[in-house]
This record gives C-alpha cells, sequence and structure tokens, in this order.
C-alpha cells in the first residue's frame, strides 16, 4: 500500500539517522483546533452549503478520519485532552469549577513541554478565557497568548450579568472575554515572521468565533452571507443562529487562508505537519431535535464527534480512515511524527498505524460530562435525563452512556444502525452494556478526585459572558 510504504519509509529513515548520529530534521507542527465546530459543517465532511474551501483543501492534500471523538464537550476538558493525549480522569481538569479538578496541574506531562525540551520553538495563540492560564493549558509554551492578556485588570467581577442583547454582536477584534480568529491568525503570523534561527517550530493555534453570538466578524462579512446584524436572534429562533453558526465557521476557515498563505510564501509549508481538529461541536436544531439540547456539553454525537485531518510531509493526500480515532491520539501522533519520544504514559496512540492500514485492533473513546460536579453546568436546563455524571464508551459501533447516581437510566445505542442516538438498548442487550462497562472499570474512569493546591475559583464575570451562566 502506497500511503504504507510512505509513512515507514520516513519513519525508518529518522530512525537510521537517529542511530548514526545524524542531526533529523524535523517537520515543524501546526495544531489547530476549531472551537464548537460540527465536521458535518464542512465541506470535506460532506456539508453542501459549506464555505470552507481553505479546509477542504487540507483535506484532499492529507488524511481526513471520518470519525473523531472528543473526551469532552467542554473546552478546557477536552484540550487538555488534546494537549496532553490523556483521557479527563487521567489529566485531572474535570470541571470548569468544584471540589474535583479544575485545573491541569504540573505535573501532568504536556506536548508542548515535551517539544520544547527536544529543542522546538512552541507558541500557543488562544482566543477565549476558557483556555487562559488559569486553566493550566499554557504549561510548557515558551510563548502563550490569549489576547485578553490586556484586559484583564479592566474586569468588575462586582458588574451583575450581562443581558444577552448588551453581549451579541460586538463588532471589534476582541472583548473582554475573547476575540475573533483575525486578530488570534495577525498574532500568530507576526510570531512566526519574528522567530530567529533555524529550530523547529510548534505553534497551537485555537479559534473561538463559533461558539457563540458575542464577537461576529465585519458586517461586509455577514453581508455575503445574507445575515444581518440589525436584530439579534432569539435564543429559540435555531434557524437563524444557525445562519450565524456557519458563517462564523467560514470566517474562521478564510483566517486559515492568511494563515496558510503565510506558511507558502515562507517556504514552511512543504515541511509543516498541520493538524486540524475541534474540542467537541454543538446541538444547533439537531440537538434540539434529538435530545432536547442545542449547545454543547452533552455526549450524544453532535457534542463530541469532532474534525480530525492531518496533512503535511509523511501524510498520504486524499486519504480518508473510517475506523475510530480520539482526540487523546494527536498527541502521541505528533511526537512520533517530530521523533520526540512522549514525556509520559499516554490513553492515546499514534494514528499512524490507522493511515498506514497496519492496525488490527479497533479502539476504545472515552468521554464525559460530570454534570453534578461542575458548578458552571446549567442542570436545571439540561434534558432531564441528562441531569447526572455522565461517562460515555464508544467501540466503533456500541455506546454506553454510563448514569453515575442513576445507572438504571444509562443509555446505550447502536450507532451502525442508529446514528441519531434514539433507540436505548441497556435494557435489551446486557453484555454489551457489561463490556462496555468493564471499561470504566478497568481504567478506573469513574473516579473523581478532589481539586488539588488552592482552590481558587476561575473568573465568574468571563464565564458568564461567554454563555456559562450554570443555573
Amino acid at each position: 500500500m502506497k500511503s504504507a510504504k510512505t509513512i515507514i519509509t520516513w519513519a525508518v529513515a529518522s530512525l537510521l539517522a537517529a542511530c548514526s548520529g545524524e542531526r533529523v530534521s524535523r517537520p515543524n507542527i501546526l495544531l489547530i483546533t476549531l472551537d464548537t465546530t460540527r465536521p458535518d459543517r464542512l465541506g470535506c465532511y460532506g456539508w453542501e452549503a459549506a464555505r470552507t474551501p481553505n479546509i477542504d483543501a487540507l483535506s484532499e492534500r492529507g488524511t481526513r478520519f471520518e470519525m473523531a471523538l472528543s473526551t469532552a464537550g467542554i473546552t478546557p476538558m477536552a484540550h487538555a485532552s488534546i494537549l496532553t493525549g490523556l483521557n479527563p480522569y487521567n489529566h485531572g481538569l474535570r470541571v470548569f469549577h468544584g471540589e474535583i479538578g479544575h485545573t491541569l496541574v504540573d505535573e501532568v506531562p504536556t506536548l508542548p513541554e515535551a517539544l520544547t525540551s527536544a529543542g522546538y520553538d512552541t507558541a500557543g495563540f488562544v482566543s477565549a478565557y476558557p483556555l487562559s492560564p488559569f486553566y493550566g493549558l499554557s504549561q510548557g509554551f515558551e510563548t502563550y497568548k490569549t489576547g485578553i492578556e490586556d484586559t484583564q485588570d479592566m474586569l468588575d467581577l462586582s458588574r451583575p450579568v450581562r443581558s444577552l442583547r448588551e453581549s451579541v454582536l460586538l463588532n471589534e477584534p476582541r472583548s473582554r472575554y475573547q476575540r475573533r480568529a483575525d486578530s488570534t491568525t495577525q498574532e500568530a503570523i507576526e510570531w512566526l515572521e519574528a522567530r530567529e534561527g533555524s529550530d523547529p517550530w510548534f505553534a497551537w493555534l485555537h479559534f473561538f468565533d463559533a461558539h457563540d453570538l458575542s464577537l461576529v466578524p465585519p458586517p461586509e462579512w455577514a453581508a455575503k452571507f445574507e445575515v444581518s446584524y440589525d436584530e439579534i436572534p432569539h435564543q429559540r429562533n435555531l434557524a437563524a443562529k444557525e445562519a450565524f453558526y456557519d458563517m462564523e465557521v467560514a470566517w474562521m476557515d478564510f483566517q486559515l487562508g492568511a494563515l496558510f498563505e503565510h506558511l507558502e510564501s515562507s517556504g514552511d509549508i512543504d515541511n509543516t505537519i498541520v493538524v486540524l481538529t475541534a474540542d467537541h461541536g454543538q446541538g444547533l436544531s439537531d440537538g434540539q431535535r434529538l435530545h432536547g439540547w442545542s449547545r454543547h456539553r452533552l455526549v450524544y454525537q453532535w457534542s463530541i464527534q469532532v474534525p480530525l485531518l492531518i496533512a503535511g510531509p509523511g501524510i498520504p493526500a486524499g486519504e480518508v480512515v473510517n475506523a475510530l480515532a480520539r482526540i487523546t491520539d494527536i498527541a502521541p501522533t505528533v511526537l512520533e511524527l517530530a521523533n520526540v519520544p512522549p514525556p509520559g504514559p499516554m490513553d492515546g496512540t499514534s494514528v499512524l498505524p490507522m493511515i498506514a492500514g497496519t492496525e488490527t485492533t479497533p479502539r476504545i473513546a472515552y468521554a464525559d460530562a460530570l454534570n453534578l460536579q461542575d458548578t458552571h453546568s446549567p442542570l436545571s436546563r439540561l434534558p432531564e435525563i441528562c441531569r447526572d455524571d455522565l461517562h460515555a464508551v464508544f467501540d466503533g459501533r456500541y455506546k454506553l452512556i454510563h448514569h453515575r447516581n442513576t445507572p438504571e437510566r444509562s443509555e446505550l445505542f447502536d450507532l451502525s444502525q442508529d446514528p441519531d442516538e434514539q433507540i436505548n438498548l441497556y435494557s435489551s442487550e446486557p453484555e454489551v452494556v457489561e463490556r462496555l462497562r468493564a471499561f470504566l472499570v478497568r481504567d478506573d474512569a469513574l473516579k473523581l478526585q478532589s481539586a488539588s493546591g488552592d482552590s481558587e475559583g476561575p473568573d465568574t464575570s468571563a464565564l458568564e459572558g461567554l454563555g456559562y451562566t450554570g443555573d
């Protein structure tokens, strides 16, 4: 198989060079995470109305994973898994805030730490408060920018929660709590231009635009999509909100075009591995119709299925992998491509054998939503069946959603026959239930560990300004 030969040849050449003492030319690594972005709203995943030409072109020159799952439907927890290769019960960042872990502690090794130690220049350019250093996700980066650093001293924690009308449709490059993709992209390009020396680089670029309506693209961009800012969409007008959603996904794609153009002009593109994914999805009208929830946080597929594209040297072009992948697989894959040893044990494993067609053992994906532990969980507004701590296990066909406090209300779906997760087989398939529940027991996935260190809480006004208002 040509793709297998390409990858194996590259890996063997790197290994031989390392054994002979020859300096290995390591690739640059660009990690892109698109907040709240469903794969089925991208052109390369089949959305006919999508305007995502740059993401689609990336898919054509690389490998696309048809089924990739996140570990959580919330930004900090999922990104911690991307950066550590660990499931939440092992990296310890479980909730926005509560009596259990709500920051990534220093003892947990990260991808940027490993790459920095190996001589990479490392930088993170993120776009919202949920990825601020408070949550520990800056760990290991030499440069880390959120775009809201200069506004933190202006935060008035005594200020009442802003109304919807006050907090949406702000036509500015940034607000007190987040910034637009154009602002983040420009800062990343400036960092790339200012670099000196020949060391390889690792850059993480995170866009928040599709998450909510707080910050929107310029009006002239909205006009291209027949979206007007004259009237704020009502919370229940999902069709209007989806028009905004698709527009903001397209806006993120447009900014990626500027970044890719810079990599082309600088000559970096041919030696850069690009990994594009998301932290989680969004319910939209599907989630509302199927499960009574149009946002994220939960563990149904519309909340935790994410895009995953990998392109660059050693990665075959135009390939599609149908086997199950996980966001915990990203860190070990990047480290293998960079010829850097992992800094510690990881729950994920490299996807290179999947691309090469040599993997024979199916993977198991895990996700959770600890709605009873998180002080910022909108518990009373969640679908009634989801008002529990939820632990999901998926083997590529069957998916168990274990309810911690009310196990008799747990759910089992056969996604090969029921991709919308409507037919609960929990009572009729006890052997499948026990097989998947055994994973939770074997991996100690149900453990809840108290928060270590100080109990300082997050910036409550920032979370409220981004819609995380609890009850």
